[in-house]
């Protein structure tokens, strides 16, 4: 209730501003930049310490504990984890709220505090992607809606004026959104994430999907090479998926499809 009524302020207070703005030119007083230099400490404390405490849970292990004590536990917690979710979900709409009404105001907080959260949200262990392997274990109705959340508050992000001053993000933000390509579950999700990214910076993750795709590309892609010829660099990664793949080469595909950006 109190995120819904945060949501609802910070909507009104933008329209405050944009209503003044019509009016009075690019000089009248924002209400909404003071509003979130208010409200944003209690917001990414509420963050830290619910990304904090979900971390806590998911990393602590419990391959060792008899299986009817695992029950037990997996019972005990799912109500709190699914608070937890539903909180940081809820945290995360929040911000890509004020991402997207901020003008670029938003961007330091964002790179500065946000990012190194959903990073450890993101993070992988000798399984792959922890949030996608969890979510593909869980007996829970909505087994992705955090990882679903992560995604749709990264590409409102990118997708906002902020955008541009967090393009240094997307290199790393790109290589931990990859493992997602290969999951039904996820995988649009995901494709949309990085399509916003790419429009930020089209180079940026380009060498990243033409691996994941397959293609083979020319040792030196100046020189002409004719089809025939055996002088190709093939990616090394033989594992890829197929649904990777493909993914990667819509991706690629898309980004074709992109006009020209200004170095």
């Amino acid at each position: 209730m109190g995120c819904e009524t945060i949501l609802a302020g910070f909507s009104c207070l933008w329209k405050i501003g944009d209503f003044r703005t019509s009016q009075q030119g690019e000089s009248a007083s924002n209400p909404l930049l003071p509003a979130i230099a208010e409200l944003w400490p209690t917001i990414i404390r509420r963050l830290r310490a619910a990304s904090s405490a979900h971390i806590s849970s998911r990393r602590r292990s419990r391959h060792r504990l008899p299986i009817r004590h695992a029950m037990a536990k997996d019972q005990d917690q799912s109500k709190s984890q699914t608070s937890l979710e539903a909180l940081i979900s809820k945290c995360l709409e929040i911000i890509s709220q004020l991402c997207t009404l901020s003008d670029g105001f938003f961007s330091n907080r964002f790179e500065n505090d946000v990012y190194p959260i959903l990073a450890r949200l993101l993070e992988s262990d000798d399984r792959g992607n922890i949030l996608l392997e969890d979510g593909r274990h869980s007996h829970y109705t909505k087994r992705h809606s955090l990882l679903l959340s992560v995604l749709v508050c990264l590409k409102h992000t990118f997708e906002s004026s902020c955008g541009r001053d967090l393009a240094g993000l997307i290199p790393s933000c790109g290589s931990m959104i990859f493992p997602m390509l290969s999951d039904d579950n996820v995988s649009g999700a995901a494709v949309e994430t990085i399509k916003a990214m790419l429009k930020v910076d089209s180079d940026a993750l380009w060498r990243g999907l033409h691996k994941l795709s397959g293609r083979s590309f020319p040792r030196n892609p100046l020189r002409v090479v004719p089809p025939c010829s055996t002088e190709f660099v093939s990616p090394s990664d033989k594992d890829v998926c197929m649904t990777t793949k493909q993914n990667a080469e819509r991706l690629l595909d898309f980004l074709d499809t992109l006009p020209e950006q200004h170095l």
